[in-house]
């Protein structure tokens, strides 16, 4: 067994031991124990054969032996014990917005509900009006998370799907076999949520290198094979196709499978109008009945055929990029290189894994300037967070790290949680001892529109209140966004100078692009956080600038490309 799978069994481990309500501490461990060995940059075999698995971080002896078992046996009798209690099966209900363990466990023990399918012939049974707590609205905002779920849960993530596409062009620009390699497709777009996988590639050994593809260890299925293209399935379950073209064609092949077939049908229409025929294999000119090639090695062959600058793929949705491109008046975007700063992070404050030196560090080797340690100031226990009592031995601790470490400004900040009522969790006193105080929604969140909105609004009027995180509270594939008028969110926004946050993990790209390019055009200014809870999701930072490169967004439009003085002027009460 690799890493992943024995960080797979933990991670089921530690759900079914939240399912039986087992103790906090263990399940905790187990689930930190998965997300180490997840991170390992050696085969845990390896490390188990030198005798060193109790030398990991957090692995302590009862996990050591039962991740010994997993190795020598592919199984081990505790987590068989476990399946007995609770199915696998039954952890596919976690993935339903508004299923915790402690519903599932009631579920699971009362109705024998150990699948989608059953969950949904219960739901509209109505059996479970028989159980105290479970109304009518709890009925319908399930079916409707069940709905949800199957609606979208056939594309994958993109954060989870990008390092799998990485690691395979990887591998094949490295086996010698193939000259040039690209991804295209949606991925390549940077959209939220990727359907399959497409890689392009130019070979003097093309059998070699189908070959070659279809032999690689992500490689669970191969549908289909021939002399320049594979089919397979991968181990996260996505499709993947591999294309060998021709060097002459690869610009063009790598434009028409990138698209989307909006642009690219834009395109083949300003093709048209010049007597091109563009496709995947190149630009034609027609002469009479002939067609002779004139271009298509480099992508920028097809935009200059068109008299078009090179478009970049995130903005290629027909959304306005071709008329900017024949006005000149495409923006300038944004760039990973251009941040300094990541302005919400949390740390084992609350519920992240790790300290704030720690996270600090890793930022530090990021090459950032500053950062902002926004733990949580919640009631929600599950989360850990900071109540009034505590906030002075957070703001010292940060205070203190902020001492210790150079080469880094550690800014004190909060994620205080908006109230129902758009009040805050914290009274002002304490926030206005904070250098920066995100707020963000984490309860009652599919209030009425109108509701909804005027929380936010509320929240924004607090002087206090900087950013407002993830603002519509969307999960992508799992929730739905809160119901929002984001016209009067961002006209508030302009009004209050608060700013509005991209949030980068890959789960959440809140907002989305249409909504930053939006704000942008209504002159609200926005920050890229990662909500970092780990120092490896410090590199989810890419996903977030390629949210903002979807909505159109330059420097000058998000706050933490701004060195730490003039980043700190912008904020509210700084100005």
């Amino acid at each position: 067994m690799n890493n992943k799978e024995i960080a797979k069994i933990l991670y089921q481990t530690a759900d079914i031991l939240q399912i039986k309500d087992a103790n906090v501490f263990r399940i905790n461990a187990y689930r930190r124990a998965a997300q180490t060995i997840e991170d390992l940059a050696e085969d845990i075999n390896l490390i188990t054969e030198r005798g060193n698995l109790e030398k990991i971080p957090g692995i302590g002896k009862g996990i050591a032996h039962y991740i010994q078992d997993l190795l020598e046996t592919g199984t081990c009798h505790g987590f068989e014990e476990l399946k007995k209690q609770v199915p696998l099966t039954v952890l596919d209900l976690l993935n339903i917005e508004g299923l915790g363990p402690k519903k599932v466990k009631i579920l699971f023990q009362k109705f024998d509900i150990n699948s989608l399918y059953k969950l949904q012939k219960l739901l509209k049974s109505h059996k479970l009006l028989e159980v105290e707590g479970w109304g009518e609205k709890t009925e319908k905002n399930l079916l409707k998370s069940i709905y949800f779920y199957k609606r979208y849960n056939q594309r994958f993530l993109l954060g989870e799907i990008y390092p799998l596409a990485q690691e395979i062009l990887e591998e094949l620009k490295q086996s010698g076999l193939v000259n040039r390699a690209e991804v295209s497709g949606s991925i390549r777009r940077w959209r939220e949520t990727v359907g399959d996988l497409d890689i392009l590639a130019t070979s003097k050994k093309p059998e070699k290198a189908i070959e070659f593809f279809t032999k690689l260890k992500q490689v669970k299925r191969i549908l289909a094979k021939g002399s320049t293209k594979a089919q397979v399935i991968l181990e996260k379950g996505i499709g993947a196709d591999l294309r060998v073209v021709k060097p002459k064609s690869f610009g063009a092949a790598v434009n028409y499978f990138t698209g989307s077939k909006a642009h690219n049908i834009r395109i083949r229409r300003l093709g048209m109008q010049k007597n091109l025929r563009i496709n995947e294999y190149g630009i034609f000119k027609k002469s009479g009945k002939k067609l002779i090639r004139i271009g298509g090695t480099l992508e920028k062959d097809i935009f200059k055929a068109v008299n078009l600058p090179l478009i970049a793929p995130e903005l290629r949705e027909d959304q306005g990029e071709i008329e900017a491109g024949q006005s000149k008046k495409l923006p300038r975007l944004i760039s990973l290189k251009d941040i300094r700063g990541d302005c919400h992070i949390h740390t084992n404050w609350s519920d992240g894994y790790k300290s704030i030196l720690k996270m600090a560090q890793a930022a530090k080797e990021i090459g950032y300037e500053y950062i902002a340690i926004t733990d949580h100031a919640t009631p929600i226990r599950v989360a850990n967070g900071l109540r009034p009592k505590r906030m002075t031995g957070y703001i010292k601790a940060i205070k203190n790290a902020d001492k210790k470490i150079k080469g880094i400004k550690i800014l004190a900040g909060i994620e205080v949680d908006i109230k129902k009522d758009g009040t805050l969790f914290l009274p002002d006193e304490i926030l206005k001892k904070l250098d920066i105080v995100v707020a963000g929604n984490h309860s009652a969140l599919h209030m009425p529109k109108n509701e909804m909105t005027q929380r936010i609004i509320k929240a924004m009027e607090n002087p206090y209140v900087h950013i407002i995180a993830h603002p519509t509270n969307r999960l992508i594939n799992k929730r739905e966004p809160s119901k929002i008028n984001f016209n009067q969110i961002i006209k508030k926004a302009r009004e209050t100078k608060t700013i509005l946050e991209i949030n980068a993990f890959y789960r959440r790209l809140d907002l989305n692009s249409n909504q930053a390019r939006l704000a942008k055009q209504s002159g609200v200014k926005m920050i890229i956080s990662t909500d970092a809870h780990h120092n490896d999701y410090l590199d989810v930072m890419k996903f977030g600038v390629a949210q903002a490169r979807r909505g159109w967004l330059e420097k000058k439009d998000v706050v933490n490309t701004l060195p730490l003085k003039s980043f700190l002027k912008t904020l509210k009460n700084n100005q």
